[in-house]
């Protein structure tokens, strides 16, 4: 017989209650979406609600599905992830286990302090500043639908800084994306124009798993004085008429800060994926001209998108792996956040490189039999590699030194990395969408049809 203390020790740990050990878990990883007003399609804030779909969060948090974070496990040690959404193996070994017991409530006494959340609605707290469409516009039930572009203009008397910003939607179901341009007092015309294609950096984002942000102390977006902001509306109809009306808001800063926040790409608009190709490789850089920190990384790709991974080579040759994505998921487009932002000397090149499957065993795949090019739909296909960044010797005052969603130039530096396809150094009137070309006759001083610095006066 075993002696006492050899018993209880080789005895099964009790079984998880939800007051004791459950509900930490749900709070910490999982309220911040599913609770009423938060974006989750169901709460889990009580014992009833999380008892009645226990099954289904077990298995959901087994295969890591949720909570969606698809960056590569990152090994021993902290996650080098601000926003790292993942559970350890010990949280759902718990969720599993307790549900294998029986779903025990456990003693009430031992709930977490219930979290608050803002009373406003929003993840951000109560905006400093809101803006809102003119009028809500109308989704049809079915078919597809081109980008809307509409404008709202601020009423801001000064150039403010932007601590935090957050899109709301009111019809999110049948929201693919947002993008947010900022255009400078006599552009805003030529910038609805321009914000009509993709691959260019933007002021704010929303798609799914990602509508807001908080950047840290020192860290801002400008908003130019009088500025008006662009929204470029991607909805998919989802078999339901319905109307949208846009929001944004913003939580401004007291003083300049120390950084400013620019947003950049790396993009190949010349994708085309072969039909029923199963692990398409798609590649593209951007060489870093000035010595930057880079915040973040925000992958983009359609239905075929099956990996995407940054890569980093400095001007020494040595290259590494900021974010693998192993496992990309169109559903969850997530903004990955760098715990300790990354410094990159002059001369360093960022790389993004996509992987797509094509093929009939995608099950998200409309058609394995067409090539798939670029293309705003669904249907077709994109490869984004966004970065935050900033300069390591910045200043607020600073003129804009790369194009970007910040009151970004249309300068010839900016059309040229986004049309030249030829990579002549000058972009053929023929290489801009047609609905552009009355731009490029406005801007072509020669009449040679082709813009070149020459057109721009640099």
């Amino acid at each position: 017989m075993l002696p006492l203390a050899l018993a209880i020790l080789a005895a099964d740990p009790p079984a998880p209650t939800y007051a004791r050990d459950v509900a930490p878990i749900i709070e910490a990883r999982c309220l911040g979406c599913h609770r009423d007003g938060g974006v989750g399609p169901f709460p889990l804030a009580t014992y009833e609600d999380l008892s009645r779909r226990a099954a289904m969060v077990r298995a959901v948090t087994e295969d890591g599905s949720m909570p969606p974070w698809f960056a590569a496990p990152h090994g021993d040690g902290p996650s080098p992830w601000l926003n790292d959404a993942s559970l350890a193996k010990a949280e759902r070994e718990t969720i599993a286990r307790w549900v294998e017991a029986g779903k025990p409530r456990g003693d009430d006494a031992d709930l977490p302090k219930p979290p608050t959340f803002d009373a406003s609605g929003w993840s951000i707290g109560a905006p400093d500043a809101t803006y809102e469409l003119d009028e809500s516009i109308r989704i049809p039930a079915e078919g597809t639908m081109p980008y809307r572009v509409v404008s709202i203009e601020t009423d801001q008397p000064e150039d403010r800084w932007i601590r935090s910003v957050e899109i709301r939607p009111t019809a999110p179901a049948v929201v693919h994306h947002v993008l947010v341009f900022v255009a400078k007092a006599g552009e805003a015309r030529l910038r609805e124009r321009f914000s009509r294609e993709d691959g260019r950096g933007f002021f704010a984002a929303y798609v799914p798993g990602n509508s807001w942000v908080t950047y840290p102390d020192g860290y801002a977006k400008k908003l130019p004085k009088g500025a008006t902001l662009v929204f470029q509306v991607h909805y998919t109809p989802n078999g339901k008429a319905t109307e949208d009306r846009m929001r944004i808001g913003f939580r401004f800063t007291d003083a300049p800060p120390k950084h400013v926040v620019r947003t950049a790409s790396v993009a190949d608009r010349r994708l085309a994926i072969p039909p029923g190709a199963s692990d398409h490789r798609s590649e593209a850089s951007v060489d870093v001209p000035f010595d930057v920190r880079v915040l973040s990384f925000m992958p983009h790709m359609h239905v075929r998108g099956k990996a995407f991974r940054y890569e980093i080579e400095r001007p020494d040759g040595t290259t590494t792996v900021p974010l693998e994505i192993p496992r990309y998921d169109f559903n969850w487009q997530l903004r990955y956040a760098l715990r300790e932002p990354i410094d990159l000397p002059k001369g360093s090149r960022i790389t993004g490189i996509a992987r797509y499957d094509n093929s009939a065993a995608n099950p998200a795949n409309p058609d394995p039999n067409r090539t798939v090019r670029w293309g705003q739909q669904t249907f077709d296909e994109m490869m984004l590699g966004y970065f935050e960044y900033v300069l390591v010797e910045d200043d607020p005052a600073r003129p804009d030194v790369l194009p970007d969603a910040a009151g970004s130039r249309l300068d010839f530096e900016s059309l040229r990395n986004r049309f030249d396809r030829d990579g002549d150094g000058a972009i053929e009137r023929s290489e801009v969408p047609q609905r552009l070309q009355p731009q490029v006759d406005r801007l072509d001083r020669n009449g040679d049809d082709r813009l070149t610095r020459e057109d721009f006066g640099t």
